[in-house]
């Protein structure tokens, strides 16, 4: 399995295309981009864990990952635990072979007890072959609600690192750099609109953007504040 890339795992999701460190906002999260990097790189090796409230960018840093070692030849896998109920525990058994594993959402299995078996004997044996995993969840492994005590103190050895949520100008970067992925522009002050009026969860601001995308191309207008007026009902 050792040959296998992400995209030939059998997985319910594939990969982001446009997640990577490049189109990553850093805000005061440095410390977690560059332990992720230096990961990639096998600078560092072993367990880290990124933990943070939904929206600090937790999946983009374990799909850039992914991509990172992808493009050295290596193999690497993203594993979104939210896919758990049918995905299955048994998928775990043979990724230590890989060089980079990536478990998304950690919080989903915790109390499980297949997975919690599944992924403490999946953490000893990356250990024993030299492979490097990430795990991301929102809360801390002290508060993860973990079952079995060995697994606990496995996850909290590991390198803990939480990630900060963006402020409201760190917002509009994001919103500006997926609209520029879209191939549309977001003026400054039109992004800020955005950012008054709906919600500050950057997944529901990203779909909303999507949203808006599809609505500027089917009516062929560009993405203004007065397009917006009428979109959203203003």
């Amino acid at each position: 399995m050792s040959d296998v890339r992400p995209t030939q795992l059998p997985l319910a999701v594939g990969l982001s295309s446009r997640a990577s460190f490049e189109n990553f906002v850093v805000g005061a999260n440095q410390e977690a981009v560059a332990a992720v990097e230096a990961h990639c790189s096998g600078v560092n090796q072993g367990l880290l864990y990124l933990c943070g409230n939904s929206g600090t960018g937790k999946s983009h840093l374990l799909e850039a990952a992914c991509r990172r070692v992808s493009g050295m030849n290596a193999a690497a896998a993203y594993l979104p635990l939210h896919e758990s109920d049918t995905l299955g525990a048994g998928i775990l058994s043979g990724f230590s072979s890989l060089r980079l594993v990536c478990l998304d959402g950690l919080e989903r299995v915790a109390g499980q007890a297949d997975w919690e078996e599944a992924l403490f004997h999946f953490l000893n044996q990356a250990e024993a072959a030299g492979a490097r995993v990430i795990v991301a969840a929102r809360p801390a492994p002290a508060t993860l609600g973990c079952q079995l005590p060995d697994l606990s103190s496995r996850l909290a050895a590991g390198l803990v690192i939480r990630l900060s949520v963006l402020d409201d100008a760190q917002r509009c970067t994001v919103l500006q750099a997926h609209a520029r992925e879209r191939g549309f522009s977001l003026a400054p002050e039109v992004a800020q609109y955005l950012l008054r009026r709906q919600s500050r969860d950057i997944h529901s601001l990203l779909a909303l953007l999507d949203s808006i995308d599809r609505s500027s191309l089917a009516a062929q207008r560009r993405v203004t504040i007065p397009f917006l007026k009428e979109m959203l009902g203003d």
